[in-house]
């Protein structure tokens, strides 16, 4: 206990003879720097005395009983009092000299440009400037010195101390950034592809990125379409403009097919027909038709049958058309339980009278507006048809019990709200545009290429999107194959238009060169079109994801995570009277974080692309994140735009629309119930207040 104890005040002892030394030390440099501050200004006097006194003392005779003389020689024979310049060279010498050695309490706020640049600079200028008047021969005015050796004085006194004040400031600096990055832009800042990548099947979009202070030229590559691109960004950020049409336009002089949706047609349309015409020119796209579909302006619309006998070989092939139709008017209500089995029979109900009507004379009228004219007759007419075909029966089955026994409310509650949804759909434009065959709907195939634009307006979005949903998901299902041709699948405000599967085609993009574009403002949105396991599912699968501004946190911290996390530095900051304490750390922060996400102006771009492999691996991680703000040319696109020109016009009408579109829905009315009226139904009781009159016709 005793050599511990003794042990212990050793320590204490050898401590405080440390701390004692240090102190010592320590004022021993204060002690010398104070003598060097005060030989700074030692200099000043001696070069006053020896410039301007010294040669008038030397003259008197007192100067020889001091020993002035003697003094005045040693000093010229020293090199900095061989001229006034010297001297003053030297004085700025020992001032940076002693500088160096300053301890000042450090300033947060402390303007370099105030407080050191205008002082230094006065001050040179002042110190060497009194040379000027150095050796001018004027009458003394008192003290021995005339009027140019006054101001001499003073601009070597007023000089010395704006110079020392100055360089006395630079200890006052803070050699730190803290608080100069109050955004954190430097740390966030990374480098990006500057120079567009090349190949048959990649689109290089130009930008503008920050790395290392400077503003620099760079691109979005994408150079794996094939493995899907999500773009996401609420309205004005910039989608359309900046993402989407780049991409049409890049793959259009690619060769690409095109099923290009236009939710606000003819925006995209237009573009989609310039390039199209333009790679025409340039020898290009031989032997590629352009095609559009518009249920608001039919002159303009091409007529196709997405369920014509050639696309419904199978029982199979009807039903997933029917889960189609049926899912995109449900609009992405994913329920269960009682529910779900009313879904169901709807579509076996709808897959049976897709393929009653595939079956029936070979095809001869299986179209959509059939099918939509035979929903809107009675029961009775209805299944009396679809019992006449031997391979429904299975199909059918639930509905058998119903209908023999009468029970119409029953039959109402599985398949009535279909009725009422699909109603909706049955219009005389419809009529027009789904009866006809003028091209195609596999747009990839290398014998019949082409580019299909499906037009939609916001004003009658329900109805027409259930209706182009039949299309795109007839096309979904013909390009899902081997041995077409790339194909690019541009979808704009994708919630607005229901594709069936997209997960799959998605996933099977690359074997079959399918390229799928899909456009949304916010995740919600598409969990909202597809339910939350679809929604999951898409954008899971996705190579390649871009987004301007968005606003939803979910949205926002998928992105966050999305971009990963990266080291950097922080400083810690600590000022004391005599010291100032710097802390460095490095730690993992957001690449991009979710409030620059949300911050984001019309035109800028965050992302994460998919690369191509490597073909030397060095086991280093190396970002495909994209920040940047898009920079296209704008000259070029204000003479495109100039140069667009009009859709074109399909079907010459003479001014007799509305009466051949009439025409054509009242003679496809007339086609179902010839056909209704060769099967007899069986015999079924009816009860009183049956309510089979519900199923009654919706006319021409």
């Amino acid at each position: 206990m005793v050599r511990e104890s003794n042990f212990h005040k050793f320590q204490i002892l050898i401590i405080h003879f440390l701390y004692e030394l240090l102190m010592e030390e320590t004022k021993g440099q204060q002690s010398l720097h104070r003598f060097l501050q005060f030989g700074i200004y030692l200099t000043v006097i001696l070069d006053i005395f020896f410039f301007i006194y010294a040669p008038k003392l030397i003259a008197s005779a007192v100067s020889q009983h001091y020993g002035l003389t003697r003094l005045v020689r040693g000093m010229s024979r020293m090199f900095i009092y061989q001229s006034p310049l010297n001297s003053k060279l030297f004085t700025l010498l020992l001032i940076c000299l002693v500088s160096v050695g300053t301890l000042s309490r450090k300033k947060k706020d402390l303007n370099p440009i105030n407080s050191i640049v205008y002082p230094l600079a006065a001050g040179v200028l002042v110190l060497f400037g009194g040379i000027w008047f150095f050796g001018r021969d004027d009458p003394v005015i008192g003290l021995m010195v005339s009027w140019p050796e006054l101001i001499y004085c003073f601009c070597a006194v007023t000089g010395t101390i704006l110079i020392h004040i100055a360089m006395d400031n630079v200890s006052k600096l803070i050699s730190s950034k803290l608080g100069k990055d109050k955004w954190n832009v430097e740390e966030e800042s990374f480098m990006q592809t500057v120079k567009p990548k090349t190949g048959p099947y990649v689109v290089n979009i130009p930008t503008l990125f920050y790395y290392k202070g400077k503003v620099r030229r760079g691109y979005i590559s994408l150079e794996n379409l094939f493995r899907g691109t999500l773009l996401c960004g609420v309205p004005g950020s910039g989608k359309s403009f900046g993402v989407v049409m780049p991409v049409i336009r890049q793959m259009i002089a690619s060769g690409f097919t095109m099923c290009l949706y236009d939710l606000k047609y003819p925006d995209l349309g237009k573009v989609a027909y310039y390039h199209y015409l333009l790679a025409k020119q340039k020898g290009k796209c031989r032997g590629y038709g352009f095609h559009v579909v518009n249920l608001n302006d039919p002159a303009r619309s091409r007529r196709i049958n997405p369920l014509k006998r050639a696309y419904l070989q199978t029982l199979a092939d009807a039903s997933e058309t029917a889960e189609a139709l049926v899912e995109a008017l449900k609009k992405g209500d994913k329920g269960g339980g009682s529910d779900q089995f009313f879904t169901q029979s709807a579509v076996n109900f709808l897959a049976a009278c897709i393929y009653f009507f595939s079956k029936y004379r070979g095809g001869m009228y299986s179209s959509l507006p059939h099918v939509l004219a035979f929903l809107n007759l009675s029961y009775q007419e209805i299944f009396g048809a679809l019992f006449s075909e031997p391979e429904l029966s299975s199909l059918l089955s639930p509905f058998v019990t119903a209908y023999k026994a009468g029970a119409f409310e029953q039959l109402e509650g599985q398949v009535g709200t279909l009725k009422i949804f699909i109603s909706r759909m049955a219009t005389k434009e419809t009529y027009w545009v789904f009866s006809g065959d003028d091209c195609e709907l596999k747009i990839s195939d290398p014998k019949n290429p082409a580019i299909l634009v499906l037009a939609n307006d916001p004003s009658t979005q329900s109805i027409n999107s259930a209706c182009l949903s039949v299309v795109v998901n007839r096309i979904t299902r013909l390009i899902n194959t081997r041995g077409n041709l790339p194909i690019g699948l541009v979808i704009d405000e994708a919630p607005s238009l229901y594709i069936h599967r997209i997960d799959v085609l998605v996933a099977q993009a690359r074997s079959n060169l399918s390229a799928v574009l899909l456009g949304l403002q916010e995740l919600p949105m598409l969990r909202q079109q597809y339910g939350k396991e679809t929604a999951e599912t898409i954008t899971a699968i996705m190579g390649n994801v871009l987004s301007g501004s968005v606003r939803n946190k979910e949205t926002l911290e998928w992105l966050e995570r999305l971009f990963g996390k990266v080291k950097q530095e922080g400083e810690s900051l600590s000022i004391d009277r005599n010291k100032t304490s710097l802390s460095l750390s490095e730690k993992l922060e957001p690449l991009i974080p979710a409030g620059k996400i949300a911050s984001l102006k019309a035109g800028e771009m965050v992302g994460i692309l998919a690369a191509d492999a490597v073909e030397e691996f060095t086991g280093k991680y190396e970002t495909t994140a994209v920040n940047c703000r898009i920079n296209l040319d704008m000259d070029a696109i204000r003479k495109e735009e100039a140069a667009y020109r009009d859709l074109p016009v399909y079907y010459d009408f003479g001014g007799r629309m509305e009466d051949v579109l009439l025409q054509n829905f009242n003679r496809i009315t007339l086609e179902v119930q010839q056909v209704v009226k060769q099967f007899t139904p069986e015999a079924t009781p009816q009860p009183s207040g049956n309510r089979a009159s519900r199923g009654t016709r919706q006319g021409a």
